[in-house]
């Protein structure tokens, strides 16, 4: 099952403890419901299309909730064994976030030259309104070495990197 979101809209300044957004929600290619979450720690609500009656969208969502099922086991970033089943939420979630990744990497890697190292990652630029060149990009080469520069990668592996999504 392929599940995507189309039409995101995040409001930054009201997302609190998780992200304040609505999309639309489609699987394998066809528009399926609607997802939202208010930004205030609360689970995500889902709701039918306007054209929509009640028993497709339930239909839509129970198969994504056994898809779902059908995915990896995950664990968190506090220490959580790989031992949790995959929600429609935290899918959404997860497609969420890498939707803002992926507008915040492309508006950094116009203006900065980013890379990384055994320390993290790094941006440097010329602290003006111009963009990256070559110039730049081979100064930062130059200067460090062993670094990984994200700019010289094809735009899904710059991503998967700049998300921690690496071995």
């Amino acid at each position: 099952m392929k599940v995507e979101l189309k039409n995101l809209k995040h409001s930054e300044f009201a997302s609190r403890e998780t992200n304040c957004f609505e999309a639309t929600v489609y699987i394998n290619g066809k528009r399926a419901f609607y997802a939202r979450n208010d930004g205030n720690g609360g689970a995500d609500s889902y709701a039918p299309l306007d054209d929509q009656d009640r028993g497709e969208f339930n239909g839509l969502l129970n198969d994504l909730i056994n898809h779902c099922l059908t995915m990896p086991k995950w664990g968190s970033e506090f220490g959580d064994a790989d031992n949790m089943d995959v929600t429609p939420e935290i899918l959404i979630g997860n497609l969420v976030n890498k939707m803002l990744d992926t507008k915040k990497l492309k508006k950094s890697l116009k203006a900065k030259v980013l890379f990384i190292n055994e320390n993290g990652i790094y941006q440097t630029g010329y602290g003006n309104k111009r963009p990256v060149d070559q110039n730049l990009i081979d100064m930062v080469k130059d200067e460090n070495p062993d670094s990984i520069i994200l700019n010289c990668l094809a735009f899904s592996e710059a991503l998967d990197l700049y998300r921690g999504d690496h071995a």
